[in-house]
């Protein structure tokens, strides 16, 4: 809606109604940034979230909910990307056990004994990109809070992550 109708609607002026909307959106990015800033990212792998991120798929290739909902946050959110191109969750999910089962069942439905795994740094965030048999390519980044995962970022938009070659 354009701020005239929120304007009528409410029975407030206009720039009463740009102001309301300028104070929310600034008590939402206060409350909680959702992603990593870069001074949170790390420069290099660190170890510790190394383990995290190969327990992590372990557990994923497994189908080990209970490990899976050790590792991650009460407030985890799940965020894929396929583009409508490739498959991949439409909307956010929230919460460890809704998490856990997405990833259970989209590891089981992707065949992972087929892909081939490269840890490391995916857009400054701990991650994995892996390698289809059939050479598509998706990224998985991890934020991480602590010990414990924050957020799982995936890209499976073959526009977004076709420049990304089987390594020799």
């Amino acid at each position: 809606c354009s701020f005239a109708e929120v304007a009528g609607a409410l029975d407030r002026s206009e720039a009463a109604c740009r102001q309301l909307a300028a104070r929310a959106r600034a008590h939402v990015r206060e409350a909680r940034p959702r992603s990593a800033t870069a001074a949170d990212r790390h420069p290099e792998p660190n170890e510790g979230h190394a383990r995290l991120v190969s327990a992590f798929v372990a557990a994923a290739q497994s189908g080990d909910v209970n490990a899976l909902l050790q590792m991650l946050t009460d407030d985890v959110r799940f965020v894929a990307d396929g583009g409508g191109k490739a498959n991949a969750a439409r909307h956010v999910i929230e919460g460890p056990g809704r998490t856990a089962h997405i990833v259970v069942a989209a590891t089981k439905a992707g065949g992972a004994e087929r892909w081939t795994m490269q840890f490391g740094l995916v857009n400054g965030l701990p991650g994995v990109i892996a390698y289809g048999a059939d050479g598509s390519a998706q990224t998985v980044a991890f934020e991480i809070d602590g010990d414990r995962i924050r957020a799982i970022y995936i890209v499976r938009n073959p526009d977004k992550v076709g420049h990304l070659a089987l390594p020799r």
